[in-house]
């Protein structure tokens, strides 16, 4: 999908691609959203690693990642889901018993009554999955805004970051600055990327 009508500063690509996202039908959110999990069960080590994920934001049209819970379950996956905690993010050990509730933006996330990951934990995270809305063809991504997991990113430079998302990279992101951390891997439907930062 090429990107001529609009500039490439991050506010429009918003716009753009929050109004393309919602205009593809449910049929093919589900369909796009099963490509991509697929994609992701193929890159999995061998043996169980530590794996930060997201649940979808309800009419959104966010890739549905749900459909891998029951496979790194049963592999013996640690997982773990976000919690917003005024402007930064908790990380919450996401297991079947967890009781979910929807935050102001319509994000499932875990209750109050579940504990933070300590420090030591989130340090052994392996993977995060992480939601945008596209990026571009050096692995910068364009969120919604909050900078949420770009302090993630800087805070443990040792995740291995994957994004995840509907449309194909555009060339250049033109508002770029120096806070925002590339991607590692980017996966849409059918396809892996790949980029070289590390």
């Amino acid at each position: 999908m090429t990107n001529t009508l609009i500039n490439n500063h991050k506010k429009s690509l918003r716009t753009h691609y929050k109004r393309l996202r919602q205009g593809l039908s449910e049929e093919m959110q589900n369909q796009y959203s099963a490509l991509i999990c697929a994609k992701v069960l193929k890159m999995l080590p061998e043996k169980p690693i530590n794996i930060h994920l997201f649940l979808p934001m309800q009419g959104a049209g966010e890739v549905n990642l749900q459909l891998l819970l029951a496979t790194l379950w049963a592999r013996g996956d640690r997982l773990y889901i976000p919690r917003i905690h005024g402007k930064s993010l908790e990380h919450i050990h996401f297991t079947k018993d967890t009781d979910l509730v929807l935050n102001r933006w319509q994000i499932p996330e875990p209750a109050l009554h579940h504990p933070p990951a300590s420090i030591d934990e989130i340090s052994h995270i392996d993977w995060v999955l992480t939601p945008l809305l596209v990026c571009d063809e050096a692995g910068y991504r364009v969120g919604y805004g909050g900078g949420f997991y770009d302090q993630f990113f800087q805070e443990f430079p040792q995740v291995v970051k994957i994004g995840v998302g509907f449309f194909t990279p555009i060339a250049t992101i033109s508002d770029r600055y120096q806070g925002d951390i590339p991607l590692d891997h980017y996966i849409m439907p059918g396809k892996k990327l790949t980029f070289e930062h590390r």
